[in-house]
């Protein structure tokens, strides 16, 4: 490992200067994450990256060891270990050392899923249906009135939101403003004649026909937000809710309301398992649609027409 030895001295801010120059179109987000990942490294090994010489990148196993022995979360684990294969691209790691990590990040990625999977089979053993949990809760938002506190009602939108439409990734929502006219990426909006609600995502969009989505979100925007972003955290907030904010009120609405506490990702299952009961041929439409090259469904629906 001699090439290495130039990169010994090197800090968490150099090493994040290099990324940025090796890599200037990644997101911002991608960079934070990098650097964030040899910030780990520095605290597990209880010293700062000059004075490791890179030794934690000798041996993939002693690394992944050393990381699950940390009280990181498994994705924070398989994370950093992703970012640290990026590191070892900058260094210009010999590819048979390179391969040694990539077949141990693979390896607990694989077992990662494959505990995932379990978990999720666990939960949908006991989960109500997605009908089920629907009308939990309506049920809720029926009884719920103007003397609900700020937090009740963010919570019960964000569940809402979620379970009462599509069950979208939570970034779809982050940023999310309320407009009166109907332009922009991502916004809810409001037609100002009929009072119609539509939830805009770039180019797809989602008419809110469900009654008692409508009425957590006009309660919500007439009583308890006065900003013209759909999520706030709290009511002096002026930005948006990021993405940990919603998965944590996501998490917290959930449990109350369910007796359960359900991420997003458990959501989206729920939600295919009742779409696949309503239509158990749906999994092979999809992949015709596929193999037939369709990847505008608006194209498929001209075939009714002809």
């Amino acid at each position: 490992m001699e090439h290495l030895k130039k990169f010994f001295l090197y800090s968490v801010d150099d090493f994040d200067k290099f990324h940025q120059q090796a890599f200037p179109n990644a997101s911002s987000a991608t960079h934070k994450c990098f650097k964030q990942s040899l910030s780990r490294i520095e605290k597990i090994y209880d010293n700062e990256l000059p004075k490791l010489h890179l030794k934690f990148i000798e041996s993939p196993e002693q690394l992944m060891k050393k990381l699950e022995t940390s009280d990181y979360t498994r994705n924070t684990i398989i994370n950093t270990f992703t970012h640290i294969l990026k590191l070892l691209k900058l260094c210009d790691t010999p590819l048979h050392h390179y391969n040694k990590f990539l077949k141990v990040l693979n390896y607990h990625a694989v077992q990662r899923q494959i505990n995932i999977d379990e978990e999720l089979k666990e939960k949908m053993d006991f989960l109500p249906s997605f009908d089920k949990l629907r009308e939990i809760l309506k049920e809720n938002i029926n009884n719920v009135d103007q003397s609900a506190s700020f937090v009740e009602m963010k919570h019960l939108l964000i569940l809402s939101l979620f379970v009462l439409t599509v069950p979208l990734k939570i970034s779809e929502y982050t940023g999310m403003k309320i407009n009166f006219i109907d332009d922009g990426n991502k916004y809810l909006y409001i037609d100002p004649d009929t009072d119609d609600m539509t939830l805009v995502f770039k180019e797809n969009r989602i008419k809110v026909t469900d009654e008692s989505l409508k009425k957590i979100l006009n309660e919500w925007i007439v009583g308890y937000n006065n900003t013209n972003y759909l999520l706030i955290g709290n009511e002096e907030s002026k930005k948006s809710m990021n993405n940990k904010d919603i998965r944590h009120s996501l998490a917290i609405a959930s449990k109350d309301i369910f007796g359960v506490s359900l991420s997003n990702s458990d959501l989206r299952h729920s939600y295919m398992k009742y779409l696949m009961d309503l239509d158990p041929d749906i999994k092979q439409k999809i992949q015709l649609s596929k193999i037939l090259g369709y990847k505008n469904t608006d194209r498929i629906d001209l075939h009714k027409i002809i």
